[in-house]
């Protein structure tokens, strides 16, 4: 039984390799999700966000910026609006769920690390997330 239950354990570290955290911003990231857990190569990947914006606000514009570091190398970051390519503008004071998928490219193997940033019109950080997988 102890077996069984050190091999489960030792599987499911192995093979849930990916992590996701909050880095800052003035909204509240309440939730943060992937799936598949770890990224399956040539296939969806999916990321889930649960964020909190303080009443009083309203942004109508501002960028999101993409950085990625592969096997320890920083990639160049790129930059586009942040509406409507991320979401709906103006955001407005409430609790919004987002979720956007995307194939995860084929022939990577090792540590990637994604990072997003959403910035309104000042550089002012409004919300960051960062993806630390293995493949």
């Amino acid at each position: 039984m102890l077996r069984s239950f050190l091999l489960t354990v030792l599987l499911v570290n192995h093979y849930a390799l990916s992590k996701i955290v909050g880095c800052g911003g003035k909204f509240k990231i309440n939730a943060l999700g992937v799936w598949p857990d770890p990224a399956v190569p040539n296939s969806n990947f999916t990321v889930s966000l649960d964020y909190t914006v303080p009443d009083g606000t309203k942004i109508t514009e501002g960028t999101t910026r993409y950085s990625m570091i592969y096997n320890f190398i920083p990639l160049s970051p790129t930059t586009e609006p942040l509406c409507p390519n991320n979401v709906e503008c103006p955001i407005v004071g409430g609790t919004y769920n987002k979720s956007s998928s995307s194939i995860f490219p084929a022939g990577l193997i090792g540590t990637i690390v994604i990072k997003s940033e959403w910035f309104d019109p000042l550089k002012n950080l409004l919300l960051c997330y960062q993806i630390n997988t293995k493949i």
